[in-house]
């Protein structure tokens, strides 16, 4: 399964948890205000909201990854949206119930006034978050028909080990060493067991220079060592194959092709 940026870039993460205890703090605190609630009350609905907004959060990144189906009409992805918006808000606004019932019995039935604000405000959040998602789809999530293209031609230059810099020394990385080679802006990071590299060259470079019998380009941001691959599965909508060091990648529609042409599939 391919990790959630929100789980596995600790970026992104503090980013998420910063927003989270920000609008969760400003949600309670807004209802709590209006209800005359005493501080306490308003912080532990404010820390139960900022929970809720991150859990949902990385939810929600999931359901919009994997769920969605990829060949679904504009009519049944507004129906998929509509339905995730009224379960996210149930959850959320049972856990907040919870919450308040166990410790804040009293205020109970003032919370319930609320009720009606909060679930707009938690629509109008969701809305957000679907707007925000759409925009900055990661790269690995558009799948081009043409982002890998297979050269006829046999490559000149096999190379059979790369060289970086680390500080003043140069490592030398035999390719059989090599897990997989990830696309990094300007710059490719090369994997190995022993932690990974980055280097000023292009995807399209490696992919000429490797032997064609071990590495695959599975994705235009990925080049794999066939050698490293532990499995193939299908994950909702998507493929993916796992790495021998347990990473999950994303294989595109071509590069699951050619993928099964190099294993003979």
């Amino acid at each position: 399964m391919l990790s959630s940026p929100i789980i596995a870039d600790v970026y992104i993460r503090r980013s998420t948890i910063f927003l989270c205890v920000l609008i969760g703090m400003a949600y309670s605190f807004s209802f709590g205000l209006s209800e005359h609630a005493d501080v306490a009350s308003m912080f532990i609905d404010g820390l139960g909201s900022t929970v809720i907004f991150f859990i949902e959060s990385v939810l929600l990144w999931n359901i919009f990854t994997y769920s969605l189906p990829r060949d679904a009409t504009a009519y049944q992805s507004f129906i998929f949206y509509i339905l995730y918006c009224v379960v996210g808000v149930i959850v959320a606004v049972g856990v907040e119930l919870l919450l308040i019932y166990l410790f804040f019995r009293v205020e109970f039935s003032s919370f319930g006034y609320t009720l009606p604000a909060r679930v707009l405000c938690l629509i109008f959040l969701y809305c957000v978050y679907c707007s925000y998602y759409q925009k900055n789809k990661p790269e690995e999530d558009l799948d081009d028909e043409s982002d890998i293209v297979q050269e006829e031609t046999k490559p000149e230059n096999i190379i059979e080990r790369i060289t970086v810099r680390v500080g003043q020394k140069i490592k030398v990385i035999p390719v059989e060493d090599l897990i997989c080679i990830k696309a990094e802006d300007d710059y490719v990071s090369l994997v190995t067991a022993e932690g990974h590299w980055l280097k000023d060259e292009t995807m399209k470079s490696y992919e000429a220079q490797l032997p064609p019998d071990k590495f695959v380009r599975v994705h235009r941001s990925y080049i794999v060592n066939i050698s490293k691959i532990s499995k193939i599965e299908r994950y909702g909508q998507k493929q993916l194959l796992q790495l021998t060091s347990g990473e999950c990648l994303r294989i595109s529609v071509n590069g699951y092709k050619v993928l099964r042409e190099k294993l003979n599939l």
